[in-house]
């Protein structure tokens, strides 16, 4: 493995890496300049030279150039200096420069990842980091995925979001084509296993009967919490969850806190004693959330002993 000098990665808190930044950044907007001109050289130019010195056209410039001005200004004079090691101690702090140039690189070919045809370069970028990440974690690349979103708060609402839809799919499998599910309880059928439901779904695509799952599903018919049940996280959970709750109809008195330790992880003996409460009552439990690295503190779950914990559950005939 090659070694990283992390020094090289930031652009520094004095600008000690100014030289390599700005003229990567130089190269890589040139890069877009000239990919720009050379599409379709043949084509004419659409803002003509006549235009481009009009008087219209350089005042209209020139408030531009006044606005970015006022904006560097502005940001200079009260924004707070992450990248000085002054503030390591907060939550915010310096990002990667080559994060920074990338940003900056691709914000110019603005591309949609909506659809494929919008942005075929990172579309398939977003596919490889997915198998990546998922790789890094120990998942199967060749079964695993993922999207990337803007940021964590937009992140837990797409689990949350998933976690809900996916609690709801036995139920209307059992509709659709109860031989799939035959002679399962809906006790059964809401605790069936995330990756038996993908796998009924291949099936059921394949049959083209995917919209008639979805059709009977919560994303039609709406939120029923007697089936879809409780999300457990830890008090340590970003704010984002109990906002997550509210968007999604789950309602915050169904996202049930479990207490942290003396170092602000999740307690797993709570944990243990509520999933065991809700089971014994038939509660459906929708997931469970594990924090890496809480907001305030930074504290990190013990995530691979709550996978553990959750695997012994499903083979058990409880999925959480």
């Amino acid at each position: 493995m090659k070694k990283v000098d992390v020094d090289a990665l930031f652009i520094g808190p004095k600008s000690e890496n100014r030289d390599y930044f700005k003229g990567m950044l130089n190269f890589l907007v040139d890069e877009h300049l000239f990919w720009r001109r050379d599409f379709h050289p043949n084509d004419q130019e659409y803002i003509k030279i006549r235009e481009r010195y009009s008087e219209d056209f350089m005042l209209t410039q020139e408030r531009m150039t006044e606005t970015l001005h006022e904006l560097s200004s502005r940001l200079k004079e009260s924004s707070m200096p992450w990248a000085s090691p002054r503030y390591l101690g907060h939550m915010n702090s310096d990002t990667l420069a080559v994060a920074n140039l990338a940003y900056l690189t691709t914000i110019l070919y603005n591309p949609n990842n909506v659809a494929y045809e919008a942005s075929p370069v990172t579309t398939a970028l977003e596919i490889e980091a997915g198998k990546q990440l998922a790789e890094m974690l120990g998942y199967d690349p060749g079964k695993s995925w993922g999207h990337i979103t803007c940021d964590g708060t937009v992140a837990n609402y797409e689990a949350l979001w998933l976690a809900r839809n996916v609690k709801t799919i036995p139920l209307a499998i059992k509709e659709v084509k109860p031989e799939l599910v035959n002679g399962k309880s809906e006790w059964e059928l809401l605790n069936t296993p995330v990756s038996e439901c993908l796998d009924m779904l291949d099936i059921l695509k394949k049959e083209g009967l995917f919209e008639a799952i979805k059709d009977r599903s919560v994303r039609v018919k709406g939120i029923d919490l007697k089936k879809c049940g409780k999300f457990l996280v830890p008090q340590s959970r970003h704010y984002s969850w109990v906002k997550a709750a509210d968007i999604f109809g789950i309602g915050q008195e169904n996202m049930v806190p479990i207490q942290v330790d003396e170092h602000f992880r999740m307690d797993l003996e709570h944990l243990k004693k509520v999933i065991d409460g809700f089971i014994a009552e038939k509660i459906p439990i929708m997931g469970i959330v594990a924090v890496v690295g809480t907001t305030e503190e930074r504290a990190i779950d013990h995530v691979d002993t709550i996978a553990e914990m959750l695997e012994e559950y499903e083979r058990k005939g409880v999925s959480c």
